[in-house]
């Protein structure tokens, strides 16, 4: 597996193309985000990599695996706006009461903007895509995560129940 390490840090983000690269001090605050594929082809003229074969991204908040993504570089020192992962995604995250979510779909597309000093940060899930949280399953086709917001959006969504208090506690009311 090649390894790549992106250095995000507060809004910025920088590229260390070298497998034993060492973060600057500045951007050691905050662990980098490792991107480990099979193979990993990086043009820094159009400023995107894409990686393929067994890719997994571990960031100190969540944990991500897919066979195929691309992800928009960032140019001077801006925030990633643009990440498509394919074909078997799988995300790992701890919400901000410290209880691990489980996504599945065959695909989501991360999309970062500003617009009008508004942050909108999204992802977008799509092909039978199910969220897992210790509460209940959720099936929702698409399924968009608001990360600005902290808040999911399903369509048509359903949605089942997790026992409370083990298997032969009671389901979780909405109610």
């Amino acid at each position: 597996m090649n390894k790549i390490i992106f250095i995000l840090t507060l809004g910025a983000c920088g590229l260390a193309a070298a497998q034993s690269a060492t973060p600057e001090p500045s951007a050691r605050s905050r662990p980098p985000t490792e991107i480990d594929a099979d193979v990993a082809d990086i043009d820094l003229n159009l400023h995107q990599a894409v990686y393929q074969g067994h890719v997994q991204v571990t960031d100190p908040q969540m944990r991500l695996t897919c066979d195929w993504m691309r992800v928009n570089l960032p140019t001077g020192g801006n925030h990633l706006d643009h990440v498509e992962a394919k074909t078997n995604v799988v995300i790992n995250f701890m919400d901000q009461k410290g209880q691990t979510n489980h996504i599945t779909a065959a695909q989501a597309v991360y999309d970062y903007k500003v617009v009008n000093l508004v942050t909108n940060e999204t992802v977008t899930f799509t092909g039978n895509p199910v969220v897992e949280t210790p509460d209940m399953t959720i099936y929702s086709e698409p399924l968009v995560w608001d990360r600005a917001a902290n808040k999911y959006h399903f369509t048509e969504p359903r949605m089942v129940p997790h026992a409370s208090g083990g298997t032969n506690g009671p389901a979780t009311r909405f109610f």
